[in-house]
């Protein structure tokens, strides 16, 4: 590069954490300004909103009610599997994919849908592979999904399902990101409120906003990433009036952690398809779940401000809904049905989140892609969680193009700038990550600053203090 860019990102969910590591790594001067403040020592408080609980431990890729759905979500597994080491899975294995046998007895052929979706998920890896040998990360694509009759400790079951997908643990997660971009010189300012971005004459960005002592401060930035989830869509519409985005439909959700006092040998992700016949049990290690069932913990769903980008629910986020203990409880009843560790399952944390989608039918989630907002600007809000890295390949490609087009980057050299800015995190692991006792610790600090279950920290295999107070986070 010829001069070194100041860019900045607004918010620290996994989409803001994965900007700014890929843009740091890039060559470029990054601040991230995040609003939320860490409530432990020598962290930063990443993921600690909408990304403490929508890793949902499933990809979509999965669904079998969409095939454009599938393949978006599987080419979004691919990249992150390139992007994340192996420890945010905490010892998980391959997710089950569970047919309902009551769906079937009621005249709904789920297990015919399940298996043409694996041809689906098959056909699109077995192209992808073709297309560039390095995407075969999930092995031989005749192996990449396969059924099987029945998953041991589930009732009502006609049929199980394999697929690349893997559960994450959300503070492994944190723990990995914090560690990368202090590795990559991330300024990270917490406790920063955003007011406005606006354009100057000269190009760049006035970024104001409120530092973590009150102060009204303007950054002076020559690219901008809005990652503040549905917040993005606001600042996007003040900054640029003339944007248009698709309809969208933003819908409140209400996932639950609960205990195991019964402990689980599954040491993966259970989604029981379908709606009313099921739901999901992802343990994360043998002492806690995340729990979800559609019928109660779909709250409600609205379509966006098409005028304002203003974010719905902001009220519920920040104080609950009414509804949340019955439906909290309505979840934990019915999926006791079905697994049977949840017998003497208490709730350690109700959590409400937006989920973003281009229709109305949550089983849909196609990749909307990053937004160009201005030039220089870009906004990222994910569908799923797990189009983060590809989503930030794309944005990092379009910070590199208008780095070209400034005359900063020849471009020659910006396909490898992409391609070495989106390796890996923990190339080099750091000492602590081969220490159990010292990696929890960290994970540990991050499960305070997210405001969820401190025994997240644990993976599988890793014992348990038990004489934590119960939560509630909204």
């Amino acid at each position: 590069m010829k001069h070194r860019e100041l860019h900045v990102v607004i918010g620290a969910g996994i989409a803001g954490c994965v900007a700014a590591i890929t843009r740091s790594r890039a060559g470029y001067d990054v601040v991230v300004l995040e609003g939320q403040r860490a409530r432990s020592e020598d962290t930063y408080p990443v993921c600690t909103q909408t990304s403490n609980i929508v890793s949902e431990n499933h990809s979509g890729a999965e669904y079998p009610f969409d095939p454009q759905s599938a393949r978006d979500c599987l080419d979004g597994r691919i990249e992150n599997e390139r992007f994340f080491p192996e420890t945010i899975y905490g010892g998980k294995t391959n997710s089950r994919i569970i047919a309902s046998r009551s769906m079937m007895d009621d005249g709904h052929d789920i297990v015919g849908q399940c298996r043409t979706n694996m041809d689906v998920i098959r056909a699109h890896y077995t192209r992808r592979c073709e297309e560039n040998p390095a995407n075969a990360v999930f092995g031989d694509p005749s192996e990449v999904c396969r059924e099987v009759p029945t998953v041991d400790g589930v009732h009502d079951v006609a049929a199980a399902f394999l697929t690349p997908q893997r559960g994450m643990n959300p503070v492994l997660v944190s723990t990995v990101l914090d560690w990368e971009m202090r590795q990559c010189g991330v300024d990270f300012r917490e406790g920063s409120n955003v007011r406005t971005v606006e354009r100057r004459t000269d190009g760049r960005y006035d970024v104001v906003h409120t530092d973590a002592r009150g102060t009204v401060r303007t950054l002076v930035a020559d690219q901008v990433s809005l990652c503040a989830a549905t917040a993005a869509f606001g600042l996007a519409k003040a900054l640029n009036p003339r944007i248009e985005f698709p309809r969208l439909f933003m819908a409140l959700r209400e996932i639950l952690y609960v205990d195991l006092p019964d402990g689980t040998e599954k040491n993966f992700t259970c989604l029981k398809l379908e709606d009313a016949y099921g739901g999901m049990l992802s343990p994360l290690n043998e002492h806690v779940a995340m729990i979800y069932h559609p019928p109660a913990g779909h709250v409600t769903n609205l379509v966006m401000d098409p005028v304002t980008g203003a974010a719905p629910y902001a009220r519920h986020l920040a104080e609950g809904h009414p509804e949340m203990q019955e439906r909290a409880e309505r979840t934990v009843s019915r999926l006791r049905e079905f697994y049977p560790e949840l017998r003497r399952s208490q709730i350690l944390g109700t959590y409400l989140k937006v989920a973003i989608n281009t229709v109305s039918d949550s089983r849909m989630r196609r990749n909307i892609g990053v937004f160009g907002v201005d030039s220089g600007a870009t906004m990222t809000v994910l569908p799923k969680w797990t189009m983060c890295a590809v989503n930030g390949r794309k944005e990092l490609a379009l910070a590199l193009e208008h780095s070209r087009a400034a005359g900063n980057v020849d471009a020659d050299e910006a396909e490898e700038i992409l391609a070495g800015s989106t390796r890996t995190c923990w190339e080099t692991p750091p000492d602590w990550a081969g220490e159990p006792e010292l990696l929890t610790s960290r994970a540990r600090k991050h499960a305070v600053n997210m405001n969820v279950p401190e025994a997240l920290a644990l993976r599988f295999g890793d014992t348990v203090d038990r004489s934590g107070a119960r939560q509630v986070a909204r």
